[in-house]
């Protein structure tokens, strides 16, 4: 017999709350932050997108969670990112905001 775990857990979101400094002269393709999530089932894999309010600067990997840069940043026109972070296990969602402080 076989008993297999029904997912019913959302993922959920480690080292809250989210929030980074990042220099305006980091470069294009630099890590800015790596976003963690768990989830108590043991059925599927985490993906991770960025869902809103990275007004093209940054890319989210899906598999790794990794946010790398992916334009320049210039602290004098803006200087705070509030991005929409996703997680899901496949049937199961979690959203948080993450902060980007951008100093020079």
């Amino acid at each position: 017999v076989t008993v297999l775990d029904k997912n019913d857990e959302s993922p959920t979101f480690r080292d809250m709350p989210l929030s980074y400094m990042v220099s305006e002269d980091i470069g294009i393709g630099q890590v800015v932050a790596t976003i963690k999530a768990t989830d108590l089932d043991t059925i599927g894999k985490l993906e991770y997108s960025l869902i809103s309010g990275d007004d093209g600067k940054f890319a989210l990997d899906k598999h790794q969670g990794t946010l790398k840069l992916r334009d320049t940043l210039d602290r004098e026109t803006k200087d705070l990112y509030k991005l929409l972070i996703r997680v899901t296990d496949g049937v199961q969602f979690t959203e948080t905001t993450i902060s980007i402080q951008v100093s020079i």
